[in-house]
């Protein structure tokens, strides 16, 4: 078994996640409310039945139709049973039996056990003591059953369990991982994608047990998709996990979207080798594709929307640094400030805002190694969107104006940053960093396509004489290529 929980600060009791707190709600009072009355109402119906004349003859004409149904899993379950079937079989096949809705069609119109019958009577007399002691069947009415589909039943499922054991697990992964999205997507929002994830969980579990006679119920689905979209919106972020497979755990800090493919893979490996485990995998799968598809076109089609995450990493201590360094800032500290902010960087490369004080706390002394690590970093981002480009370009022409004795860039990152200011129309500054190619690695493999995109930029602005000089660059150092055949036949 493979678990990986993120391990965080704890939510903010300033602004409650009201709507996971309501889910939990829900989930319980269902639970241990009408569930709970099925389920004894169940019990003592299913005793009355062992005692009286139905086993006898009701469950051997419904093997019967089984050992005949089109379903091969329903043939199989068949040949399974033991001559004659043991009692916990027998408590197995009532449960199918009154859930197959072709088998009670039948027997409701009298087709399985006849008028002419001589138990008739009894039967009918059994059968109808039977059905009054079972109750409404809450559970069976409102779970997903593929004998028996219902499309609101892919939603209703989402609040049913099967066992205390199974709400309480659920509902503690819905706490752990719904507090963070639900501070991300905003209350409304996160129910949606709570319901959705939860729906494309059971339609691929229906899809891939169509013929089954077990219903589905839980919301383990609901939970994967939240599973997903918790490393969604994190990304590339590097998030502390508890890890645990099989009898090996530990703290890992990695990338929070690496474990999306691991779930997925984990779920379809649990589905292939521990079919019958009575665990719907297929529907934990369905789950985690559709969370994750929800943030994708979250994300595509508001790229502009900026997602309040909260903080996943204080237990690295991050928080408590970023307080000290604002207080060093605020008391004027600023060499001290300086040195918190390069371990905060050290801490967390990818966040933006303490690379930003690092830089420019750093831009105060030019000529310390401080001031060209923290460009580097900076222009090393690898975001690609009009607020990135323009932090990058102002960061660039502070640092070349003002480093010393000089701009220390490796070759990566000024071909990289040529590449993104052609691209965005700064060509002055991307001739720069092309001429500085040029000089220390006149064959570096990125230089032509930089020369090719330059080329384009200035057609775009009508600077075909500009673009002239860049191509005949191009024909000069690297005849022959297609950067260059292609730069040609622009200017033509």
């Amino acid at each position: 078994m493979f678990i990986a929980i993120p391990i965080h600060g704890r939510p903010t009791w300033r602004d409650p996640p009201w709507m996971t707190l309501l889910l939990i709600l829900v989930n319980c009072l269902i639970y241990f409310g009408p569930q709970r009355s099925d389920e004894q109402a169940w019990e003592q119906a299913v005793a009355y039945y062992m005692r009286s004349t139905l086993p006898r003859l009701e469950l051997p004409r419904y093997i019967e139709h089984l050992r005949h149904a089109a379903s091969p899993a329903r043939r199989a379950l068949a040949k399974r049973l033991g001559d004659p079937p043991s009692a916990p079989e027998e408590a197995l096949l009532l449960r199918l039996m009154e859930r197959d809705r072709d088998f009670q069609a039948d027997l409701r119109a009298e087709r399985v056990i006849r008028p002419d019958h001589a138990d008739y009577v009894r039967w009918k007399e059994n059968r109808a003591r039977f059905d009054g002691l079972k109750g409404g069947g809450f559970t069976d009415r409102w779970a997903s059953n593929p004998t028996d589909w219902r499309p609101l039943t892919a939603v209703t499922a989402v609040f049913l369990h099967g066992s205390t054991a199974h709400v309480i697990g659920n509902m503690i992964f819905l706490f752990l991982f719904g507090c963070a999205v639900e501070a991300a997507l905003g209350r409304l929002r996160y129910l949606m994608f709570y319901l959705l994830a939860g729906v494309g969980g059971y339609l691929l579990d229906l899809a891939s047990h169509r013929d089954d006679l077990v219903t589905s119920l839980g919301a383990s689905g609901a939970i994967a998709g939240l599973m997903a979209m918790y490393v969604a919106l994190y990304g590339r972020r590097r998030i502390q996990f508890f890890v645990k497979f099989f009898v090996y755990f530990d703290i890992v800090r990695t990338p929070a979207i690496i474990f999306l493919p691991i779930w997925i893979v984990h779920e379809l490996l649990q589905q292939h080798f521990a079919q019958g485990a009575g665990v719907a995998y297929m529907a934990h799968a369905g789950g985690l594709m559709t969370g994750a598809m929800l943030i994708a076109l979250l994300k595509w089609r508001y790229p502009e929307t900026v997602l309040k995450l909260p903080d996943a990493g204080s237990a690295d201590g991050f928080d408590s640094q970023r307080a000290r360094a604002e207080a060093l800032v605020r008391n004027m500290e600023l060499d001290a400030a300086r040195g918190a902010y390069r371990r905060l960087v050290a801490l967390r490369p990818d966040d933006r805002e303490s690379l930003t004080r690092f830089f420019n706390l750093a831009k105060l002394v030019p000529a310390d190694e401080d001031f060209h690590q923290a460009a580097r970093c900076l222009l090393s981002l690898r975001d690609s969107d009009p607020g990135t480009d323009e932090l990058v370009h102002d960061c660039f022409r502070v640092y070349w104006d003002r480093a010393r004795p000089g701009p220390c860039l490796p070759p990566g990152i000024v071909a990289s940053l040529g590449l993104r200011f052609a691209r965005a129309g700064w060509t002055d500054d991307a001739a720069r960093l092309a001429g500085v190619l040029q000089q220390t690695v006149p064959t570096h493999e990125a230089l032509p396509i930089l020369l090719l995109t330059m080329v384009q930029s200035e057609l775009r602005r009508n600077g075909r004489e500009r673009a002239s000089e860049y191509t005949a660059i191009l024909n000069d150092r690297f005849a022959g290529s297609s950067e260059a055949r292609v730069a040609a036949g622009l200017l033509r």
